[in-house]
């Protein structure tokens, strides 16, 4: 008897500590990984002081982090509220106190948003084929560079837009280009342009900046293999694509915020903070480089007049060539400066307004072995040389 009961501890305390080693083996396997990954517009990243929103469904209530705007909705802030939202996997809206905007459109190559009161700032990764597109009260501007914005609407419907980085263009076709350093007084549609110190700055400024420091810090802090398993999950279900933007936004769950993991290497905010995670880094399989389908290069083909061959040859290019690397190649070196650095831990302005995270690790080009039947190899660009302007 007594030996039997000996038996039935014994089986007992291994049962048991099978069963621990069955959990110790489970913690530190976990079976999901932390990270959310949204190639979409329109999420709230950040809310401070009163904002509100008013849904075209009829509904109406505080805006909070983690809301989706759609398109239609409109936010409003009091003396108190700020907000950070969404927009292209790359590019932020940052509103102040006082302010009130919808979007019109959450397409990502035609995003467009209608400012009708109030302060906001853009920093945005742009081009001409994922531009921003901003309406004003008497007017509209358009965003196809990269770089940093503010827009002040005044009460009387008046404007102030002021380009600390980059250019934007204003008016319907956009005829009249603010650069960097200038701001534009736009009244009853008459537009006028002159300088202004890009060194004084207001608490929306110093916000502005602050916050995309500390995504480009976020972004840093990814980890590897959790983001890989994110991002293959997201992908097998056609979530993003290379084709789709410049990069996608990546959700910490720990720190509660998304950050823009660009597509591209050595590249950098529009404030000048580097990104230290790319896609590169990541080492994902062979078959995300070369899907199985490509986007519809654009144009219609019947019934017009034939394509000439520069023209079948862009076609082509856009075809088979990524976003991120067209960006690369056709911008001129003082656009591209915007968003790629020569080297991670280079100071991205002498100018104090634009201190450096320095980032830590730099990642190898992406390059992907070529097969018979793929186009040639995408290998990303190496980073231009010199500081950004």
């Amino acid at each position: 008897m007594k030996s039997r009961w000996l038996l039935a501890s014994l089986a007992g305390v291994v049962g048991l500590c099978c069963a621990l080693g069955s959990n110790a083996q489970t913690a530190k396997t976990p079976t999901s990984s932390p990270y959310l990954i949204s190639a979409k517009a329109g999420g709230i990243n950040f809310v401070s002081g009163n904002v509100s929103i008013s849904r075209t469904s009829g509904t109406s209530g505080v805006l909070l982090e983690g809301d989706e705007i759609a398109v239609g909705d409109r936010i409003t802030t009091d003396m108190t509220g700020k907000a950070e939202i969404l927009l292209n996997p790359g590019s932020f809206l940052r509103v102040g106190g006082n302010t009130s905007f919808k979007f019109v459109s959450t397409d990502l190559e035609n995003l467009m948003i209608n400012l009708q009161s109030g302060s906001a700032i853009f920093e945005v990764i742009a081009a001409d084929e994922f531009k921003v597109i901003v309406k004003l009260p008497h007017s509209v501007m358009q965003l196809t560079r990269s770089g940093v914005f503010r827009i002040d609407v005044l009460s009387d419907g008046s404007a102030k837009l002021s380009t600390f980085k980059g250019k934007a263009y204003l008016g319907p076709r956009g005829s009249t280009e603010v650069a960097a350093g200038r701001t534009a007084s736009i009244v009853n549609g008459g537009i006028s342009i002159s300088k202004f110190d890009k060194d004084t700055n207001d608490p929306l400024d110093m916000w502005s900046k602050e916050r995309g420091r500390d995504l480009t810090r976020l972004n840093a802090r990814l980890q590897r293999d959790p983001l890989r398993s994110s991002l293959l999950s997201s992908f097998n279900q056609r979530g993003w694509g290379l084709y789709n933007s410049f990069g996608v936004w990546v959700f910490d769950p720990v720190r509660r915020m998304w950050c823009f993991l660009p597509f591209g290497y050595g590249w950098s905010s529009p404030y000048g903070w580097g990104y230290d995670y790319d896609l590169s880094r990541c080492r994902l399989p062979y078959y995300v480089y070369y899907p199985t389908w490509y986007p519809s290069s654009g144009g219609g083909s019947g019934g017009g007049t034939p394509a000439t061959p520069a023209v079948n040859e862009a076609r082509r290019v856009q075809m088979h060539t990524p976003p991120f690397q067209r960006m690369e190649t056709s911008q001129s070196a003082a656009e591209t400066s915007v968003i790629r650095r020569s080297e991670r831990n280079e100071s991205p302005s002498s100018s104090p307004n634009y201190p450096s995270s320095t980032p830590t690790v730099s990642s190898p080009p992406i390059f992907v072995p070529p097969t018979a039947s793929s186009p040639p190899p995408m290998k990303s660009a190496e980073p231009t040389k010199g500081k950004p302007d």
